[in-house]
């Protein structure tokens, strides 16, 4: 078996769906036996509230980190919300029906308890340096947690470390010259552009990089708005039928659809819970890598903000979905790209707003997946690689546009899906100390950070 048809094995394994059904059972054993959200779930919601949107103007809690945590946050959705939220979001409907959605809803629920765990212990088992700044993510949960099983630390840095030049470059710097290409962009010069930014960006570390996230993710949301408001006026008579469409085909969509296109029960379960777990990245590790720099006092407010996280890409991912079923143009099959397309011919700016959307989503989860790598990274070789590991992700996006490298992208895209592997069996096995966690910041306790 040579080393493809190997990945390919391997790919089918860690996206297929038992592996979903991991992701999903992990994040309902956080939720229900540790966070235990339902004991008092009013309760929560406004803690969560008061914690992050409702504290926003708040600079930061002064302990640790080099940023705030709504800078934090804004990192990790830089990376989060991207064409996952659109074309991947079209394909899901395309495979699964409408009632795909019902069981993406569903993903997301649980997913919240998985990143809630994943940004409190990034805090909570970040290494802290001498000049206040800090390293973290499930690399440092799992070396510092876990101390009997620290191979996994090893295994999840080192498939992150190069996922990210893959699934988080190549891929992405594709999208960016493919989405320019039909505006007259020479390939060269897009990868030009990417190279430099992503250079000067990453160069300046987290501080530069948050800042960049700062100004990205509004103009993603802003341009997200543009697009996909008209489209919502255009079908906004549609949408209880579209609402209801979800809620009927979640459970026996041969019925609700009359057989159309052969959807069944499991071609929604599984596409929907898919765009459940990898659109909003929960379970994978990579979003704690950012939550772990922000200047907090408590683990548990930086989990809240993981909770907010998760509520804007929820948002994204719903409203595009709503807005694809409204249309009608899921009936029609095809490829996630075509139907895009399709859909954008109702909009007033055409194809050019769907173009500007695609290359900012993309480029906003380059700048935050090229911060997840180096430290992955770092954990592995030490601070010395930083520099070398940035050059090289900046020469990779010069290449992204100009093709090539696919037997590279389909392994990096394999080692993005393993990285979950470690980090939930981390999450299982560190679920007690995040019940712990936030039991003390209920009761007032003050955060004791481990020690070393």
């Amino acid at each position: 078996m040579d080393i493809l048809a190997l990945n390919e094995y391997l790919n089918r394994f860690v996206y297929g769906f038992p592996m979903k059904l991991v992701f999903l059972l992990v994040g309902a054993y956080l939720v229900i036996f540790q966070i235990r959200w339902f004991s008092a779930p009013l309760r929560m919601m406004r803690v969560s509230f008061s914690e992050t949107l409702g504290a926003i103007r708040e600079r930061a809690y002064g302990f640790g980190g080099q940023i705030t945590p709504f800078q934090a946050t804004m990192v990790a959705l830089s990376a989060t919300v991207g064409n996952g939220h659109l074309l991947g979001m079209l394909a899901a409907v395309l495979l699964g029906g409408p009632g795909a959605v019902f069981w993406m809803w569903l993903g997301y629920f649980f997913g919240t308890g998985t990143k809630f765990a994943e940004a409190t212990l990034a805090v909570h088992f970040r290494r802290r340096f001498a000049d206040g700044s800090v390293s973290g993510g499930p690399m440092y949960y799992l070396y510092r947690g876990l101390p009997r099983l620290r191979f996994l630390a090893y295994l999840f840095a080192f498939f992150a470390a190069v996922a990210a030049f893959g699934i988080g470059n190549l891929s992405q710097a594709g999208a960016v010259g493919g989405a320019l290409a039909p505006l007259g962009v020479p390939p060269a010069l897009v990868g030009l552009f990417l190279a430099l930014l992503v250079g000067v960006v990453l160069g300046g570390g987290i501080v530069r990089v948050a800042r960049f996230a700062q100004v990205v993710v509004p103009l993603k949301l802003l341009l997200f708005l543009v697009a996909v408001v008209p489209l919502l006026v255009v079908y906004g008579g549609q949408i209880p039928e579209a609402l209801a469409l979800v809620f009927q085909a979640a459970f026996s969509p041969e019925a609700a659809l009359g057989g159309a296109a052969g959807y069944s029960l499991f071609a929604a379960i599984n596409a929907g819970l898919g765009r459940g777990i990898f659109a909003n990245e929960a379970g994978l590790g990579s979003a704690p890598i950012a939550h772990a720099q922000a200047q907090v006092d408590h683990p548990v407010r930086q989990g809240f903000w993981g909770v907010t996280e998760m509520f804007v890409s929820f948002l994204v991912t719903s409203l595009t979905a709503l807005t694809f079923i409204a249309s009608g143009l899921w009936r029609g099959g095809g490829s996630a790209a075509e139907a895009a397309s399709a859909l954008f011919q109702a909009h007033p700016l055409g194809g050019l707003i769907l173009a500007g959307t695609v290359a900012v989503f993309a480029l906003g989860t380059m700048v935050s997946w090229g911060f997840y790598g180096e430290e992955a990274a770092a954990f592995l070789f030490g601070e010395g690689i930083r520099w070398p590991y940035r050059l090289t992700f900046a020469v990779l996006a010069f290449v992204g546009p100009l093709g090539g490298l696919e037997a590279f992208l389909a392994i990096s895209d394999t080692l993005n899906g393993l990285m979950a592997i470690p980090n939930l069996l981390g999450l299982l096995l560190l679920g007690p100390v995040v019940a712990r966690l936030v039991y003390g910041f209920f009761r007032g306790e003050p955060w004791i950070p481990p020690r070393g």
